[in-house]
């Protein structure tokens, strides 16, 4: 009976995400369906978050001694709340989301039009709100509430069939909404992510390739022209391209993350050891802390990390793809593609491989609600391998 389910289960499933599921099965070994905790998921998430936590120790010795241990106790604090919402999702069963899937993406939306009106200006642009003693930032929380969205329906029979013309505009209504929400707020790379995620599992559950490189195509000009229209992202955009054309200006970011990286060599120069921290690299505990990494570890530390996202990647997509029912798969897969792509973006941007944005390494950079959340998401992930393993539907 549980193999007729679970082959029912399967042949249910769009090309895409069974083509995925086939890979899982012949080139990823297979999930162990007698353990409670999945001890590979939890152990690379802890070896992450300790390597963020020693590294932004590291990056934050060009400060006093007093403010590097407040920056410290600040994260480490953080990272013990995230591990306690890790902990809590784990444990609480992953139906959940799709029973309230609605009003949990309806709280994400309107925190994120709030934004613009009651948020807080941090680093020249307003994308947080102040609610007691947290800084929220609603661009995260909406990265996870559209992925719970987009599963709940995905996985019903109604809204499952991408074929149809009013069940593909509904899905790209609610990515517009998120992107109008986004330009609201001026932050194009939450937008170009969050319609990168979406699209992705569209795909996957089998939308047509002609919207998708349509869609594509209308976004890739919509966000040309807001960067051509708006002043300082042209400029970011022409430093991009030759950011040695205003080493002093505008392109000292990026240079001098190039001289981090390039300075670092096979071994890097030490642990603690980091020269372009010290005034020259403005964002360094944050945005470009990857560029510390490779200095101070070179690059073999820098393919490291790489590395152990990588394997977090992995085990995810096994995980997503061995759930026992198709929410359970397209959940767990939309929460490995955040992660997956906010790594990318991230290294992208510090090898000036892709302009720069406002992208976090996720459990190195300083922060607190992407840590917080991307934790509790990866909690999720875990729920769903305690679900398999435990042969529930």
């Amino acid at each position: 009976m549980e193999a007729r389910r679970a082959l029912n289960r399967s042949d249910s499933l769009p090309a895409p995400a069974r083509a995925a599921r086939s890979f899982r099965k012949n080139f990823i070994f297979k999930v162990k369906r007698n353990q409670r905790v999945d001890f590979m998921l939890f152990a690379l998430v802890i070896g992450l978050l300790c390597f963020g936590l020693i590294m932004l120790f590291s990056a934050s010795q060009n400060t006093s001694r007093e403010h590097i241990y407040s920056i410290i106790a600040r994260q480490a604090a953080l990272a013990v709340l995230g591990l306690a919402g890790m902990f809590f999702a784990s444990r609480l069963d992953y139906h959940v989301y799709k029973r309230h899937y609605i009003p949990i993406f309806a709280v994400a939306i309107i925190l994120m039009f709030a934004v613009p009106i009651w948020g807080m200006a941090s680093h020249g642009a307003t994308r947080q709100i102040e609610i007691g003693p947290i800084n929220l930032q609603p661009s995260e929380l909406c990265k996870f509430a559209l992925v719970i969205y987009l599963a709940a329906l995905l996985s019903g029979k109604k809204n499952s069939d991408l074929t149809q013309v009013k069940n593909v505009f509904r899905y790209f209504a609610v990515l517009g909404c998120i992107a109008l929400a986004c330009f609201f707020q001026s932050h194009l790379s939450a937008m170009l992510l969050i319609l990168m995620v979406g699209f992705i599992m569209l795909f996957v559950a089998g939308l047509p390739k002609g919207w998708i490189i349509g869609m594509g195509t209308m976004v890739a000009g919509v966000g040309v022209a807001l960067a051509v229209l708006e002043p300082y992202r042209l400029r970011r955009l022409l430093i991009f391209l030759d950011p040695f054309s205003d080493v002093r200006g505008d392109g000292w970011q990026i240079v001098n993350s190039l001289y981090a990286v390039g300075s670092g060599g096979l071994l890097g120069v030490g642990f603690g050891q980091s020269r372009q921290k010290y005034g020259y690299l403005p964002e360094a505990l944050n945005d470009y802390i990857y560029a510390i990494v490779c200095e101070e570890l070179g690059f073999v530390g820098g393919i490291f990390v790489l590395l152990l996202f990588a394997a977090l990647v992995v085990r995810g997509m096994q995980i997503s793809f061995a759930a026992r029912d198709n929410f359970g798969v397209y959940l767990g897969f939309g929460i490995v593609t955040i992660v997956a792509l906010q790594v990318l973006v991230n290294v992208g941007v510090v090898l000036s491989v892709l302009p720069s944005t406002g992208m976090q390494l996720p459990f190195f950079s300083s922060g607190g609600t992407s840590l917080i959340i991307m934790m509790y998401g990866l909690g999720i992930l875990m729920n769903i391998s305690r679900s398999s393993t435990q042969n529930k539907i």
